[in-house]
This record gives structure tokens, sequence and C-alpha cells, in this order.
């Protein structure tokens, strides 16, 4: 699925295993009523100033079932994790270019802010940081 969202991207599979086997690690899954995995979101938590904040990892949504309101369900399941955890924060790095990303995000309640990443990305492309408070 990551290599569908994220073609240059996408992360390997070492990544991702320790991703799954961390405590800060936050990963929900969305699926088709077979089982098919067709949409997932990773957060992790860290600690920024002194304060423990959420950081939105990867949000991926295989494209015959997007626009169908599954992004959406997933970020507010990640959300709602880190409220339960007493999170109040949340940001994320999005494709400078992306400005499908930045609406979607926008419609989520995310802020962006004025802090670029230059070439945050392996194309080179930077990246645009965005926040939540929750």
């Amino acid at each position: 699925m990551e290599k569908e969202c994220f073609t240059t991207e996408a992360f390997n599979r070492r990544l991702i295993k320790n991703l799954l086997s961390s405590p800060q690690a936050h990963v929900f899954k969305a699926t088709t009523p077979s089982g098919k995995i067709v949409g997932n979101i990773i957060g992790v938590t860290h600690c920024v100033g002194g304060q423990t904040a959420g950081r939105m990892f990867s949000l991926c949504v295989s494209k015959e079932f997007r626009k169908k309101g599954i992004a959406c369900r997933l970020v507010t399941l990640l959300e709602d994790e880190f409220c339960l955890r007493g999170i109040k924060q949340i940001h994320l790095e999005v494709n400078a270019l992306n400005t499908t990303a930045h609406s979607f995000y926008l419609r989520c309640g995310y802020s962006m802010t004025a802090r670029v990443l230059p070439d945050f990305y392996h194309d080179g492309s930077d990246a645009y940081v965005m926040t939540k408070t929750v």
C-alpha cells in the first residue's frame, strides 16, 4: 500500500516493522468487509519543548477507495488516540507541491505554519509543516 500511495517516498519494510513494534507509534487501518486493507494511518508521539506531541507520520488510502471519507475517519481515529493520551498538539509534514493534501488537512482543521523544511523529500521537494491543537 505504501508504494501505491507514495511512489518515491514509500517506507521500507524495516521502518514499518519498527513502527509497528514501537510503543510510541499508533497505527490504524481501514479494511473492506472481506478484510482487504484499503487505508492506514501512522502516528507517533515524541517530546517537543518538554511536552509530548503527536506527529501524523503517514496517511495512505488506496486510489480506488479515495473520496469516500476513509482518510477523514483515519485522521479522526488518530486524533482521538492522541487525545486519550493527553496529547494536545499534532503536527505533520506535507509536500509543498501537494495542494490536494494541503486542502484536505485544512478541511480537517490543520493550520499551515510558516515553517518550511527544505529538501525534505528524496526528490528534493520541500515540506510544509501543519499543526492542529485538539
